[in-house]
């Protein structure tokens, strides 16, 4: 196969975004600590933000097991359908399997709700230490449960990682910022090419974070040290990925899926040339499909709830946000 060996480490993906979501849930968060009120916005806000579209292509899973049940895996219809929508924790993947990740991020966006109603901001620093530490002294306990497997997952150290960056990043000085970025991005390469070798190709969380989420630290860490030093606006195309990402990830799997059985009725894959292409096609499809189910779906779903979550910048991201030219 041409997609094999380092690629089926492709799913350290999500390590370097459960550090930038801690950075950015850290970042928003600043000002608004010791308040009941401002946890319950926060958690209504990340709820409006996430839910209606993954809701969307559930529901589309439902759709197709309802209408086509044939095309589908067995396993699909084992699958728990509220758990799927409310995305509380179950001993399979939900019915939209990339909504495993979700499941571990509302379990975080949990544990800052907590830290915004009943700490002060001075205290958040050690409140995150805690939580690490307790973390850490979980990971030999014996869990049965699947919350209990969500609840001390030491994927929730890549959180706290990039939680603590969205804490401290401005006193980080500038020179270490392109280093910081080069040692992350080639502790990542220099850890897939060798975890392949070794033929770790499984999904183990333990060794996943202290691998990749200590590289995905690293490389968020010298990409926002540096991003403060820029003057230039991202590019356009790279702001439209990033607008379109979240439209992406939900609807990546269904582009493939299609793209794999129209491609495999083709005969185009014999030869290695035809594969790359099917590669190619397959990634662009995936980006297109996302882009358009952002404009078309994703943008005027938010539209409509809008009104409920009233998200604003808050105090630590307003400068960084307004030196980027994104607040108007």
């Amino acid at each position: 196969m041409l997609l094999d060996g380092v690629a089926r480490l492709g799913f350290a993906g999500v390590d370097v975004f459960f550090v930038i979501s801690g950075f950015v849930m850290a970042t928003i968060a600043g000002g608004q600590y010791g308040s009941l009120g401002n946890a319950g916005r926060f958690l209504a806000r990340r709820a409006v933000r996430i839910l209606p579209l993954y809701w969307v292509f559930t529901s589309l899973i439902v759709l197709i097991l309802i209408f086509l049940p044939d095309a589908v895996d067995a396993s699909f219809h084992t699958k728990s359908m509220a758990a799927s929508y409310l995305l509380w924790p179950q001993q399979e993947f939900p019915l939209l399997q990339v909504g495993w990740t979700l499941i571990y991020e509302a379990f975080f966006y949990l544990m800052m709700a907590f830290a915004l109603a009943a700490l002060d901001e001075r205290r958040a620093p050690w409140y995150l230490l805690v939580w690490a530490l307790a973390v850490g002294s979980l990971q030999f306990a014996s869990v049965s449960e699947p919350w209990q497997v969500v609840v001390t997952s030491p994927m929730a150290w890549e959180f706290i990682a990039g939680a603590l960056v969205g804490l401290y990043w401005r006193r980080i000085p500038t020179r270490l910022g392109r280093p910081s970025f080069w040692l992350g991005a080639f502790g990542f390469a220099v850890a897939m090419f060798t975890l392949s070798r070794l033929g770790f190709w499984d999904q183990e969380q333990l060794r996943r974070t202290l691998v990749f989420g200590s590289c995905s630290t690293a490389i968020v860490l010298g990409l926002v040290v540096r991003e403060n030093t820029r003057n230039k606006r991202p590019h356009v195309w790279l702001r439209v990925l990033g607008d379109a990402s979240f439209s992406i990830y939900l609807s990546h799997l269904f582009v493939i899926t299609a793209c794999a059985r129209m491609w495999g009725r083709s005969g185009l894959n014999s030869a290695w040339p035809e594969h790359a292409a099917f590669i190619a096609v397959t990634m662009a499809a995936s980006v297109a499909a996302g882009v358009i189910c952002y404009h078309l779906i994703e943008r005027p779903l938010f539209s409509i709830t809008r009104m409920a979550s009233t998200d604003r910048p808050l105090p630590v991201a307003q400068s960084f946000l307004k030196k980027r030219g994104q607040v108007h």
